[in-house]
């Protein structure tokens, strides 16, 4: 990070520290009611009975809901949970009791007898039960399969010019998400209105699914998210069963209700990655190019939804390659059902991906950085449309620089006992956006009122608008207040797939430029302005100024609007999607791994850490550096030990904690050096692109190349385990 760097810090940051900020389970209720679920013990099946005379005999006890009341719910995919009395997978939420403490919610909850009718259940993707299909899509964007060229000949040809096909099996664990906040709703109804304050990644999704099941108008729902500690993708549809079962309790008992799930419940209730298991198949002739590409992927999806990730995707646009076969297969599982997280599709697939495009250096004794440089795409290979821009060839060139990766040999060094490499990967993830509206306000005493709907994962969007209206109205940061994460505000986009900065920012500067321009109309036409009859367009709003273009003539800008419209000045940005503009956009970035194993320990830790990024414009370097180096300690993560473990036979997580789940901590991380490529890109409004998934795509492939080099032991399976790198 630059040390000159002069980004506007967190304008939010004091209230999360100090604790004024209101997340969704602290928001408060007079009279207020709690609810805890009840969860199934079995993996398939259905609930015959539910007994809760017990449940109704405890003190506080006011009510239970089940798929009973929630058969009132309209028909929907997200819903089918909560209407139904299907057993999915084990620790499925089948029922709600709400009492007037939560330990009473919890102690009633865990007394409530339920009656199963039990079938055979399948608990993985290589279950004997296992029936193996083709989906259409994965998610809605991408085509589950495709094909260009002729692979088969491209794979031949490798072969008969002196080349190499590398033909490997790559393996992915299941993930879980686990943002800091869980999932929680307080909710309550004023007469034929509904407030819902939950912990969402989309306001307006929320209550579009709301209002449908419950068969209202949108304009009666109300839902609000201020603060969101974290979602990572999970704060999503999965959640919306037992959300709309507090919001029937909350109308049936007629007071407010509050539903926070617990750690473990985040295992099982909201989604996680998906299993992977890879098979590439990639070729190139003695120059190294590429001839041929093959990536076909089996992952694991619920039995109630189909969720696949586009993990393939990656090979048809990261590398020039003209012949190039992708596919998905997905297994019902009667396990939770995932759903995205982080760089979802692209993190696991770049770690099959990037693996393999190492273990073809090595096998044409190339350097893999050369190898990447000679199969950069001019364009986008799968659309045969031009990048927007593609900055990829100046993140592997100034990250080797910073990382020093000139000095790399052909393999590991020794420090002592412990065995030392070095790893590259690559990263890519789409530049989109979504449709947005967004208001200014100046006051009447120069202050800055910005409002939009979309809400703040902890990615700094309180940040950036704030700073974006400062810069066009030439105010400081500090008098600009931010409203985000309300229905009754003008709609925002959904904060998933890094879309919320291209997305908001168009709407943002819109709406900001009009009440500047109408403020510079007003000043330019009032005979008692020193700036009367200059030209609207050269006025320049700088330091809380308003100022002439040419000469010394200026005008305090509060004192301006103050004296010119004291009941303040108002617009709205509305930024549409608009036409195809014909090119792809798409973040890309280079990462840089050393890792130092100690081969009779078999413990792996990665000692340094280096990403160039190119994304477009940087509106806030350090927001942005925040989220590139959260993104790499993701993908650490990912590599050396996060995986959500399934006994076979029932079908349940095996250590539903933080203790047994291992994440990252302080001891773990490295320093993580961030370099922010500069990169013009004019056809995205804005010249704006993502970054909050770049920074984990290509992670955990570049510390497995680092641990191949420094051990000479190709680690196909994450995450890398103590037993993987131990001397034998």
């Amino acid at each position: 990070m630059d040390a000159t760097d002069t980004s506007p810090r967190r304008v939010e940051g004091f209230a999360k520290v100090t604790g004024a900020a209101v997340y969704a389970g602290d928001t408060p209720a007079e009279g207020l009611l709690h609810a805890a679920l009840v969860q199934s013990t079995i993996a398939a099946g259905r609930v015959e009975t539910i007994h809760g005379a017990a449940a109704a005999g405890c003190a506080g006890f006011a009510g239970l809901i089940s798929w009973e009341q929630g058969a009132a719910l309209k028909a929907m995919p997200t819903l089918e949970i909560a209407r139904e009395n299907a057993v999915h997978f084990p620790g499925q939420g089948i029922a709600l009791v709400v009492a007037e403490t939560a330990i009473q919610a919890r102690d009633a909850a865990a007394i409530v007898r339920v009656g199963y009718a039990e079938t055979p259940a399948v608990t993985a993707i290589d279950d004997p039960l296992a029936r193996p299909y083709a989906p259409d899509m994965c998610g809605a964007r991408a085509k589950a399969a495709s094909l260009r060229g002729d692979p088969a000949a491209g794979l031949a040809a490798a072969t008969h010019s002196g080349g190499v096909v590398v033909r490997r099996r790559y393996t992915t664990a299941v993930n879980n998400h686990h943002p800091m906040e869980p999932h929680a709703v307080v909710c309550w109804w004023e007469g034929e209105r509904l407030e819902v304050h939950t912990s969402t990644q989309a306001v307006f999704g929320t209550r579009a699914i709301i209002a449908a099941a419950l068969d209202i108008p949108r304009d009666r729902v109300r839902v609000v998210t201020r603060f969101l500690g974290g979602g990572f993708g999970c704060k999503g549809q999965l959640w919306f069963p037992y959300m709309m079962w507090a919001i029937l309790a909350a109308r049936e008992t007629g007071r407010p209700v509050r539903l926070e799930l617990s750690r473990a419940q985040l295992f099982s209730l909201v989604g996680r990655r998906q299993e992977t298991v890879q098979d590439i198949e990639i070729g190139a002739d003695a120059g190294g190019r590429l001839t041929a590409i093959r990536h076909h992927v089996l992952s694991q999806t619920g039995t109630f939804a189909e969720h696949a990730d586009p993990v393939a995707k990656i090979s048809r646009q990261l590398y020039a390659c003209a012949n190039v076969e992708t596919g998905h297969r997905l297994v019902r599982t009667n396990a939770p059902q995932p759903i995205p997280m982080r760089g979802p599709g692209e993190a696991p697939g770049s770690f099959a991906l990037e693996s393999a495009m190492d273990e073809l250096a090595e096998a044409l004794d190339l350097d893999p950085l050369e190898l990447r440089l000679r199969n950069w795409a001019d364009h986008d290979q799968e659309a045969g449309a031009p990048w927007s821009s593609n900055g990829l060839r100046d993140c592997w060139r100034m990250g080797a620089e910073r990382f020093g990766w000139a000095a790399r040999g052909r393999a590991g060094w020794r420090e002592g006992h412990l065995k030392i490499g070095w790893g590259v990967a690559a990263s890519m993830y789409p530049a989109r956006r979504q449709a947005s509206r967004a208001r200014v306000r100046l006051e009447g005493d120069g202050s800055l009122l910005v409002q939009c709907g979309t809400q703040d994962m902890g990615s700094g969007t309180y940040t950036l608008l704030a700073q974006l209206a400062a810069e066009t109205l030439g105010v400081a940061v500090e008098d600009v207040v931010v409203e985000l994460g309300d229905t009754d505000l003008p709609q925002g986009p959904i904060s998933a797939g890094s879309q919320v900065t291209q997305s908001v920012h168009p709407a943002m500067i819109q709406a900001a430029s009009a009440v500047r321009d109408a403020l510079a109309r007003l000043a330019v036409a009032d005979p008692a302005s020193p700036l009367f009859g200059a030209e609207p367009a050269g006025l320049r709003f700088v330091d809380g100024m308003v100022r002439g273009g040419a000469g010394n003539a200026s005008e305090n800008l509060a004192s301006l609007v103050g004296r010119l419209a004291p009941d303040g000045i108002e617009a709205e940005g509305n930024a549409p999607l608009g036409d195809d503009l014909g090119v792809t956009g798409m973040g890309f970035g280079a990462i840089f791994a050393e890792v130092a194993v100690d081969p009779i320990l078999g413990e792996v830790r990665v000692r340094r850490l280096c990403g160039a990024f190119a994304a477009g414009r940087i509106v806030n370097p350090l927001l942005a550096t925040s989220q590139y180096v959260g993104g790499m300690v993701g993908g650490l993560g990912m590599a050396l030990h996060e995986e959500t473990v399934t006994e076979a036979r029932s079908g349940r997580i095996v250590g539903d904690n933080l203790a047994d789940y291992l994440i990252p901590v302080n001891a773990d991380v490295p320093a993580i050096d961030v370099v922010l490529v500069p990169e013009i890109d004019t056809h995205l409004p804005g010249g704006v692109k993502g970054v909050g998934m770049l920074g984990h795509v290509g992670t955990s492939a570049a510390i497995a190349n680092a641990v191949r080099h420094a051990t000479g032991r190709r680690i196909r399976r994450l995450p890398i385990r103590i037993e993987d790198v131990i001397a034998g």
